[in-house]
C-alpha cells in the first residue's frame, strides 16, 4: 500500500525520454525517439493529468485476482513484478523497467530501423537524476493505422504529402513505476506487459512450497497441485493469490475445519489423520476458490456463490 508519497514528489516539468518496445523473435527491443519541444511539453501534460488521476484514487495491493476500479490503483514493489519480459542480451540481467528507468542510454531509433510489425508499448520517462526517475508506460502501437499503403498530408496553402514514418499518441497512461514502486491502472496491460507465461509457470513450485510451509500438503498432493497450475491459469492465479496475501499464516486448524464445513467441503476427507491437505485432482479447484475465500453465500437467499474478483470493502 502506499500513502502516494512516491507519484506527489514527480515534477512533470523535469526533462523528457520518450521510448518504444516491440518485440522480435522471443525478446523485446527497446529504443528511444528523439522528441522535439512541443511533443516534450504534450507528454508533460498528460503525465500532469495521469498524476492528478492517481491522486483522486485510492491505492490497494496488487493482486491476480483484484478488481481495478476507476476509484482505485493497485500497487505493488517493483522487484515483484518479475523478470518478465524477455530482452535482448544488449541489456544482461536488466528488467524492462530498469533499462526504461535510464531511457535516456538507449540508442536512438532512426527511420530505417523500425520493425515492419507492431510496436507494443511506448514509454515516457521523465526526470535528470538517475535513480529517481519516473516511469509512464502506454500499451499501446503508436504506429496503429498509420504505415506505408495510405496517403497522409499536411494542410498548408495546399495539401503536401508526408512520406515519412507518422506516430500517434493518446492521454492516457496505464502504469506508473517510481522508486521501488509500480502503479497500476490496468490490470490487463500489467498482466499483459510482466505476466509471461514463462515466467510465472517457473514460480510456481516455488508458490506450492511457500503454501505447503503454512498449511502442509501430503506429498502426492503437491505433486498434483504443481501440475494443475502449471497447465491451468485460473488455478495459477489462485495459488499466486493465497501465497502473496499470507493470510493462512494465523488461521487455526480449528478454524479451517470449522470453515471448510460451512463451505460444503468434506474437512474429513480433505486433512488427513497427520493434518495434511490431502488434494485429488478434483479436489485442487474447489480447494484453491476455498483457501482463496472465493467461496459464499448469498445473505438473502442462501445460494452458494463463488467469486472471480475481489475488492475490499
Amino acid at each position: 500500500m502506499t500513502d502516494g508519497s512516491s507519484f506527489s514528489s514527480i515534477d512533470s516539468q523535469e526533462a523528457v525520454t520518450l521510448s518504444v518496445g516491440w518485440v522480435s523473435g522471443r525478446s523485446t527491443k527497446l529504443r528511444k525517439v528523439a522528441i522535439g519541444q512541443s511533443v516534450a511539453d504534450a507528454f508533460r501534460q498528460v503525465i500532469q493529468a495521469t498524476l492528478d488521476d492517481l491522486a483522486r484514487r485510492e491505492g490497494q495491493a496488487w493482486a491476480p485476482d483484484a478488481d481495478l476500479s476507476p476509484e482505485t490503483f493497485l500497487t505493488l514493489k517493483a522487484d515483484e513484478v518479475g523478470a518478465a519480459p524477455k530482452l535482448g542480451i544488449e541489456h544482461g540481467s536488466a528488467t524492462l523497467l530498469d533499462v526504461l528507468q535510464a531511457a535516456d542510454a538507449l540508442e536512438a531509433i532512426k527511420p530505417d530501423d523500425l520493425p515492419a510489425g507492431d510496436l507494443s508499448f511506448y514509454a515516457v520517462t521523465i526526470g535528470d537524476v538517475p535513480g529517481k526517475r519516473a516511469v509512464f508506460v502506454r500499451r499501446s502501437n503508436p504506429r496503429r493505422g498509420l504505415k506505408r499503403g495510405r496517403i497522409y498530408s499536411l494542410l498548408q496553402d495546399t495539401l503536401q504529402r508526408i512520406d515519412e514514418p507518422i506516430f500517434a499518441f493518446d492521454d492516457w497512461m496505464d502504469l506508473v513505476s517510481v522508486g521501488d514502486e509500480v502503479f497500476v491502472l490496468s490490470q490487463t496491460v500489467f498482466a499483459a506487459l510482466f505476466r509471461d507465461q514463462d515466467a510465472l509457470t517457473q514460480q510456481v513450485p516455488q508458490w506450492t512450497s511457500d503454501l505447503h510451509e503454512v498449511l502442509p500438503i501430503a506429498s502426492a498432493g503437491q505433486d498434483r497441485l504443481k501440475e494443475r497450475a502449471l497447465r491451468d491459469s485460473r488455478m495459477r492465479a489462485r495459488l499466486e493469490a493465497i501465497v502473496r496475501r499470507g493470510h493462512l499464516a494465523t488461521v487455526t486448524a480449528d478454524t479451517l475445519v470449522e470453515a471448510m464445513s460451512a463451505a460444503g467441503l468434506d474437512a474429513e476427507r480433505l486433512i488427513s489423520s497427520e493434518g495434511e491437505l490431502v488434494l485429488e485432482a478434483e479436489d485442487i479447484a474447489p480447494v484453491l476458490y476455498f483457501l482463496n475465500e472465493d467461496l459464499f453465500t448469498g445473505a438473502l437467499t442462501q445460494t452458494s456463490f463463488r467469486a472471480d474478483k475481489k475488492a475490499a470493502r
